[in-house]
């Protein structure tokens, strides 16, 4: 059966303004949209855990483990509360939520966003001046987070035939043994990435807010410049009008992620990045 009640609400707008200055015509122009959802009532088993219904949470909600850092030595471990498989130094602990004294699926809560953007938004200018003219165009988004995971952030775990290794994930600060690094140091409880491990590894490997990533982003997704020759030139070669122009897309990305294009989505990365053009043409109007 379709049981089930979401209340959605939200808002939406935008903005030009023109305004001459001097000999120079000016545009401004923005535009947003904000949105957001709450589950009010669905059909899904009873639990104790009230914090495990889905009623209450956005559509989409992100569910995972809250991560404390990582595990120090033996010793902490043995005075933490039991997870998952083997747990050795350099793994990611949890937080028992429920204090059971054991960390499962029942620890797992509502953690950061939700995948599809809550928030997005654009603006841009455009000026004319005699026969110049500029056109900026940014775009953004806001309120999202998604997951990292698949072989290219969990190195070495097989399964897909995927050999490649992202040089950040290379060149990052992981946690390493000081038997192999020689360091104390590299022994870091609060390193970006867990110890190396070969094929899956049932703790680390948890969706939880270790893995957890900021999707907002704002880009320079639009420059345009372009000239137009004066008309008693070009009326000298019998054309109407003749227009140089440069046109970038793409060209700068601001975000805290830095694994790969945060427009894309991508938990893993594995897909065909969008591409930065640059155009240069010429437009003859006869």
């Amino acid at each position: 059966g379709n049981v089930g009640e979401v209340k959605s609400e939200g808002f939406d707008g935008n903005f030009t303004f023109k305004q001459k200055l001097g000999k120079v015509n000016l545009t401004v122009r923005g535009n947003m949209t904000y949105g957001k959802n709450e589950i009010l009532e669905r059909d899904e088993e009873n639990t104790p855990y009230w914090y495990k219904t889905m009623a209450g949470h956005r559509v989409d909600q992100a569910m995972g483990l809250i991560a404390m850092g990582l595990f120090k030595d033996y010793e902490e471990i043995r005075n933490w509360p039991s997870q998952f498989g083997d747990v050795m130094p350099g793994d990611i602990k949890y937080k028992d939520i429920n204090g059971d004294g054991v960390i499962n699926d029942n620890d797992k809560v509502a953690i950061g966003a939700t995948k599809r953007p809550n928030f997005t938004y654009g603006f841009g200018a455009s000026a004319k001046w005699k026969g110049l003219d500029v056109n900026v165009h940014f775009q953004g988004v806001g309120k999202s987070t998604y997951f990292i995971n698949g072989s290219t952030v969990y190195m070495f775990s097989g399964g897909d035939g995927w050999g490649n290794v992202l040089s950040e994930m290379a060149n990052s600060n992981r946690w390493i043994s000081a038997d192999i690094s020689g360091d104390p140091a590299t022994e870091n409880p609060n390193a970006e990435y867990p110890r190396l491990s070969y094929g899956p590894n049932s703790n680390n490997y948890q969706q939880s807010t270790y893995w957890l990533r900021n999707g907002s982003y704002l880009r320079l997704k639009t420059v345009e410049v372009g000239y137009t020759l004066p008309t008693q030139l070009v009326n000298k070669v019998h054309f109407n009008t003749v227009r140089i122009f440069f046109v970038g897309t793409n060209l700068l990305t601001w975000s805290a992620f830095k694994l790969w294009d945060p427009e894309m989505g991508s938990t893993d990365g594995k897909r065909y990045p969008l591409s930065k053009n640059l155009s240069l043409g010429i437009s003859v109007n006869l």
